[in-house]
């Protein structure tokens, strides 16, 4: 009978061209991994792989065949076992996940943090995007998850997203601007008297400027930077202002310039904070991604990420 372990083996094998690293990654020895495979030809009455050098190998004819099948299968089995992973199972393989530059240092090492804690196994990196790169990280499978700002939510039939809170604006500036002594939640007219700095994003640069549109208001301006880190030096030194969704922990610019962060009272529209995921062929997602998306949760809902967003 065709077991699942053997198709897993075979599969990982042909995809990595290796009995030794693909023991490595099913945490197998070589001799299970070649054990499996050899069975499963045998089973078949064909040569699946031709074994090269070195544990080296290559796919038959045969073999190219049955992989083009057994990758979905294999991964539809995984997340079979994966859905109840509290039942004496680990999560285990690679999540990578893609966030913009503000988010990379707030909420995603956060979120990774407990999910390390919790699934050692499991390995995880993150990737820098942009708002303009919508949803193409996870449509090119750059990317597992995507957690970013969106002015609207994706309506792509393939992408699952889900909010995770709406956040409220600040202005970013030096600790004694003219604009911190007045002690208080300052207008969008009040900001606009100094020089706006605007990250160089595009959706983010134009939902900058249509704040001020909504009011009338054409401040002058200047695209500083597409990193958070150079922005964040440039008001530390000026009188420039920088309008921001995610703040650090300590208000101290990449420079040592002390900062502060000034709440804006009248600004009508924004971003939403979502995560996104590929939708699969059945509705549950990936339990690697499910946990991911459940540590995010759990930051804002005991309050952990107001260190860095208004919410």
């Amino acid at each position: 009978m065709l077991k699942i372990e053997q198709l897993r083996c075979f599969a990982t094998a042909a995809d990595k061209g290796s009995l030794v690293e693909a023991a490595r990654m099913l945490n197998m020895s070589s001799s299970a991994v070649a054990y499996n495979i050899e069975a499963l030809e045998k089973l078949l009455d064909t040569r699946l792989l031709i074994r090269r050098a070195s544990s080296g190998v290559s796919v038959t004819l045969d073999g190219a065949r049955l992989l083009e099948r057994a990758r979905s299968f294999v991964q539809e089995a995984i997340e079979i076992e994966q859905l109840f992973p509290g039942r004496g199972r680990s999560i285990h393989g690679d999540l990578v996940v893609g966030c913009q530059e503000g988010l990379s240092w707030s909420l995603v090492p956060l979120a990774i943090d407990r999910l390390r804690k919790q699934y050692p196994d499991l390995i995880i990196s993150q990737k820098t995007v942009f708002m303009e790169d919508g949803v193409n990280p996870i449509l090119s499978a750059s990317v597992d998850l995507l957690v970013t700002f969106v002015l609207c939510v994706s309506t792509n039939s393939d992408i699952e997203t889900e909010i995770l809170c709406e956040p409220k604006p600040y202005a970013l500036m030096r600790a004694n601007h003219p604009l911190v002594h007045l002690g208080r939640a300052i207008s969008i007219a009040e900001l606009a008297k100094y020089q706006q700095l605007f990250i160089q994003d595009g959706p983010a640069l134009e939902l900058f400027k249509a704040m001020f549109q909504d009011k009338g208001l054409s401040p002058a301006y200047n695209v500083g930077s597409n990193t958070s880190a150079c922005a964040q030096a440039v008001v530390g030194r000026c009188d420039s202002v920088y309008l921001r969704y995610v703040r650090s922990a300590q208000n101290v610019s990449p420079l040592g310039d002390p900062l502060a962060c000034v709440p804006v009272s009248d600004i009508e529209r924004g971003p939403l904070l979502v995560i996104s995921s590929v939708k699969r062929k059945y509705a549950r997602r990936q339990a690697k991604v499910e946990a991911f998306i459940s540590a995010c949760r759990g930051l804002f809902d005991d309050g952990t990420m107001l260190d860095h967003l208004t919410y």
